[in-house]
């Protein structure tokens, strides 16, 4: 496929901050989402190879003019990148199959094999990376490709070094790569470059001239045996030298406080790269871990960061925000959809239009959103009185989740337990002490636990044996990428099945080990779930309702003058027609939904088909999703689910059933685990049932649909419910965009800020 005039550009600069830049070899590619950076990022790969690829020197130099002419235009298709022999249907494959023979002829760097390109993922677009490397790299450029992942991976950091390319995810990669140490734990050691540079120099960092004394060298020495420790330690990713490390949505590593943050810090690299459309969701403070990653000084150190970034745009945010931009200019690339190169836009796409629908509530769901928030508003003023606000912070989140999700359906409300998900656990439970259940207990129900994955009030909770609270889907996914250390930060308790433990299965062994059966129920405990012979009550909900008829309005029978197969077919077709009409009435008359009359003559060339426009409907909760199931079903609408419980098999078969099968014309998705990476231009409809405090994470969901490759308008519907909390939250959306648009330059002034405040949360609570 042709490069776009905006990846050649992009190109042209990846090159040159890996080649020539004085602050640090690599980047932030922040181009938005859909634009291409991962294409961008391939023709990279081959322009500047790595000295142990496996292409000869002749190849090399006859592709490079062939795949990478910048001075191509676009009309006569600068071929980068076209064709690799099909992937094995494995966890770990490899997509050519023509890496170095043995390890002798491998280079080697500080006793280390020096190997390829690392590009880190998430799970859920792993396999996009592996198809695209298949499908536009051409058999010339021989790049040999390795999926690292799956629980039969190699163990032999050698054979890792013998591809060009080697494909992992963030949480293999945290499992494998000996953690950095915080911020607060090595300010002193950072104070010296030379120090922090010393377990780096494998990666042929480029070192910078310091005096010598004997601090240094005392700091120097003990850095060292504390890195023959981590190394003796350490598994195959961090036990090789990677001339290139490529994060892939990149916004998985803005909390650095996490270990998966920390785990990439260490990964040993002489260029570095991350990708992200949304590089800054929540705060300023997200940019310290890129900065980290990129060894970019002197930003690199906390207190720098602090003193020369967050200081100034608190002190003047006017003037804060304008040295921000200077600083991102020397680092970052960053182009969106609007963006206008020689007055013509970056890339033309078909026309994305965003319907907010404003939806009313029934008079029983209305009472039952009225009672709940005038409840919720009360505490808020009792905290507000006593000036404890910030410490009852959580508290506060919950109350709010629960009027967000009274939004959705009162159901949700009413709160589930994953008891029976969790089967496994209800024997490690038998083994614990008493004192111990009781303490998981309360780190369930004194509803003072944020769930350690997505920061949000956890839904569905689970607690871990080491007593941190997730939400079930968060850990579920956790779980299903190989990942079995704890997410929470500077926690690194194995983890499996058995030592997740939800309210249920605590309650159950608690009342089994109690002489009189009285363990009270504690007031943070919430009816059960209905079951799903209750789920019928589904449609109860408006929005529901709403997303319902938006999608049988996209499936609407269309005249076609193609011929059929056999007479046989042309019956079957009218069948299946005829199971969403109304009635068929006499001479072949077809009454459709809404009035509308069709002929049908099954001995003629005309067919009545069903031609539906695909649609992605994305929700938070997994509960809204099992509501939304029932409705589906009941219009005969085939769709397909994917969530962050669901293995990666699950969700392959999923994605590609939606984009292959064209029966299937619904996804219901997951927000948490299923806006990032996805190619899903046979949608051309999106809607979002609720509303995220992030806005970009929304932004990030649609872009699953409005990209490059996207043929057909994409039509946006995002569900509110009037006079509710949701107004206010749009508000709060409207200040994060403005914080961002801030960092970026983007907006008229640069003097723009947000985070949620004390008055932010009395706005909430009309207070």
């Amino acid at each position: 496929m042709p490069l776009l005039r905006h990846q050649r550009i992009a190109l042209s600069w990846m090159v040159q901050k890996e080649t020539a830049s004085l602050h640090c070899c690599g980047g932030i590619l922040a181009d938005d989402q859909g634009l291409g950076k991962t294409i961008s990022t391939i023709a990279l790969i081959l322009m500047e190879r790595s000295p142990s690829s496996n292409c000869s020197t002749e190849a090399t130099e006859h592709d490079k003019p062939e795949a990478l002419n910048l001075d191509e235009d676009d009309e006569t298709g600068v071929s980068a990148i076209d064709g690799l022999k099909d992937a094995e249907n494995s966890e770990s494959f490899v997509l050519d199959k023509k890496p170095l023979e043995n390890g002798d002829s491998l280079s080697m760097v500080k006793g280390r094999p020096a190997a390829g390109t690392l590009v880190v993922c998430p799970t859920s677009v792993l396999r996009q990376w592996a198809e695209e490397l298949q499908n536009k790299v051409t058999e010339k450029a021989k790049l040999s490709v390795l999926v690292y992942h799956g629980s039969h991976r190699t163990k032999d950091p050698i054979e890792l070094a013998k591809y060009d390319v080697v494909l992992t995810t963030y949480s293999i990669v945290s499992m494998e790569v000996p953690k950095q140490s915080l911020v607060d734990q090595d300010e002193e050691d950072r104070k010296s470059p030379q120090v922090q540079d010393a377990p780096l120099e494998s990666s042929g960092y480029k070192k910078r001239k310091h005096p010598h004394n004997a601090t240094n060298k005392s700091l120097k020495d003990k850095k060292r045996k504390g890195g023959s420790l981590l190394e003796s330690a350490a598994r195959p990713l961090a036990r090789v030298g990677w001339f290139r490390v490529v994060l892939d949505e990149a916004q998985s590593i803005k909390n650095h406080r996490t270990q998966v943050a920390r785990a990439c810090w260490g990964l040993r690299a002489k260029r570095r790269w991350c990708l992200s459309g949304t590089p800054i969701q929540n705060a300023v403070d997200d940019l310290y871990s890129y900065f980290r990653f990129l060894r970019y000084d002197p930003y690199a150190v906390y207190k720098s960061f602090c003193s020369m970034i967050k200081a100034p745009i608190s002190r003047n945010p006017a003037v804060g925000y304008k040295k921000l931009q200077a600083v991102l200019k020397t680092i970052m690339l960053r182009r969106t959809k609007g963006t206008l190169l020689d007055g013509e836009p970056i890339v033309t796409l078909p026309p994305k239009s965003v319907l907010l629908k404003k939806i009313d509530f029934s008079m029983e769901e209305r009472d039952f959103y009225s009672k709940l928030e005038e409840e919720s508003r009360a505490q808020f003023e009792v905290y507000a009185a006593e000036g404890t606000v910030k410490q009852n912070y959580v508290n506060i989140l919950l109350m709010l989740l629960r009027l967000r999700q009274a939004c959705d359906h009162r159901q949700l409300v009413k709160g589930y337990d994953s008891n029976s998900i969790w089967k496994s656990s209800v024997e490690m439970a038998r083994k614990l002490p008493k004192e111990k259940l009781i303490l998981l207990w309360n780190c369930l129900g004194a509803c003072l636990a944020i769930c350690g994955s997505c920061n949000d009030s956890p839904e569905d909770a689970v607690v871990t044996i080491c007593g941190h609270v997730f939400c079930n889907q968060c850990i579920r996914e956790h779980l299903t990428t190989d990942e079995n250390i704890c997410p929470a930060a500077q926690c690194g308790a194995q983890l499996s099945t058995t030592s997740i433990f939800s309210r249920a299965t605590l309650s159950s062994c608690i009342f089994d080990q109690s002489d009189n059966g009285g363990f009270p129920c504690h007031p943070g405990q919430l009816e059960p779930f209905e079951t799903n012979a209750e789920l019928g009550l589904s449609c109860n909900s408006s929005k529901i309702k709403t997303a319902i008829e938006i999608l049988q309005s996209l499936s609407k029978p269309k005249l076609q003058n193609t011929e059929f197969s056999s007479r046989e077919s042309c019956h079957e077709m009218v069948c299946a027609v005829e199971k969403h009409a109304n009635s068929v009435e006499a001479g072949g008359y077809l009454k459709l939904h809404g009035g509308t009359h069709m002929t049908v003559d099954k001995h003629s060339d005309m067919k009545l088909v069903k031609v539906a426009e695909k649609a992605i409907v994305f929700s938070q909760w997994t509960r809204m999703l099992d509501l939304l199931e029932v409705p589906l079903k009941d219009s005969c609408i085939q769709y397909r689910r994917l969530d962050g419980t669901m293995s990666v098999v699950a969700r392959d078969k999923a994605v590609k059933d939606f984009n292959t099968l064209p029966e299937v014309t619904v996804l219901i998705m997951s927000l948490k685990a299923a806006s990032l990476g996805l190619n899903l231009i046979a949608a051309s409809h999106v809607i979002l049932m609720d509303l995220w405090w992030n806005p970009t994470t929304e932004d990030q969901a649609i872009d699953r649909a409005h990209r490059i490759g996207q043929t057909r308008p994409v039509t946006v519907s995002r569900l509110t419910v009037k006079d509710t909390v949701e107004d206010r939250i749009l508000a709060l959306q409207e200040k994060k965009r403005e914080m961002v648009a801030s960092a970026f330059g983007e907006d008229e002034n640069g003097g723009h800020r947000t985070r949620l405040t004390v008055e932010d949360l009395k706005y909430l609570f009309m207070v």
